[in-house]
């Protein structure tokens, strides 16, 4: 079949289905060449007695050979159009419809001699509820063979200041650690450890990391022979067990010794000397 029987023939199916096409007569400005076939193209006439030749030719050939995919049908007897509109629109139609779909069987119910189990199981686990998290934060130093693990106001924005240092410094200077003994940096555990309303950070997970804290402390620095632990905080965690200023605690085997904190000694200078008679049992066992 020519380009100008197929065109025709695509455009004889647009008109049967109700679409109009439309194809320049002349040049536009502006515009693409049009195809070699638009020039010659023709519209099929109303009566329908356009001349398709070369269409013609082609359907005697398919009817000769047999019924092939996407061939024309039959024209009408009469000079008809050759499309049967109804059909086309029944065909159509036809598969457009859309497909009944068989209604599913519902699957009788296996017979249960005890419902009950199958009911709790259907039923929403209840989950455990979120502990409240505590908030506490606390610094530890290392100097020579003493562990300290002072108490820090939870929203001190300072945290471990110089003036915590320096007055650190004189303490355990006064323990009988010398110069070459310098005092480390602080190490900081803060708790809660992250800004989260659904993670656990209850005061079981608070205890757990604290001892966590003081394992990998005492691993790193196998020398460590004595702790002081300093405030309420400290106390509490690290052992377990209420503050109680002046207690001897047992911890991991090593001497301990609890009392004020830093923060509360800067705070109220004259308890100073609370924390000296505090810490005699630790002074005296040193070296």
């Amino acid at each position: 079949m020519s380009v100008q029987a197929q065109e025709q023939q695509r455009h004889q199916w647009l008109e049967a289905i109700g679409i109009d096409s439309w194809l320049p007569r002349q040049p536009l400005p502006g515009a693409a060449a049009p195809a070699g076939w638009v020039a010659d193209f023709r519209y099929p006439q109303a009566d329908g007695a356009a001349d398709f030749a070369d269409y013609e030719d082609s359907a005697a050939e398919s009817s000769l050979s047999g019924p092939a995919q996407g061939a024309a049908p039959a024209r009408k007897p009469g000079g008809g159009s050759g499309i049967d509109t109804q059909a086309l629109l029944g065909d159509i139609q036809t598969r457009s419809a859309p497909k009944p779909q068989p209604k599913p069987q519902t699957p009788p119910p296996a017979a249960s001699a005890d419902p009950a189990p199958a009911a709790d199981a259907a039923a929403p686990t209840a989950q455990k509820p979120v502990e409240p998290a505590p908030h506490f934060k606390l610094a530890y130093l290392v100097r020579g063979d003493l562990l300290i693990i002072d108490s820090l106001p939870p929203h001190h924005r300072e945290g471990f200041s110089r003036q915590h240092k320096r007055l650190l410094q004189g303490v355990t200077t006064a323990l009988g650690l010398t110069a070459e003994q310098e005092l480390s940096d602080p190490a900081m555990l803060p708790w809660p450890m992250l800004a989260s309303k659904t993670l656990d950070q209850g005061p079981t997970e608070a205890r757990l990391a604290v001892e966590h804290k003081l394992k990998r402390t005492l691993e790193f620095r196998p020398d460590i022979s004595r702790i002081l632990l300093l405030g309420d905080a400290a106390m509490h965690w690290v052992t377990g067990e209420p503050f109680k200023q002046g207690a001897l605690p047992s911890l991991s085997g090593r001497t301990c010794v609890a009392s004020i904190s830093l923060s509360e000694l800067l705070r109220l200078p004259e308890r100073k000397a609370e924390l000296w008679q505090d810490i005699q049992p630790i002074r005296n066992t040193a070296s």
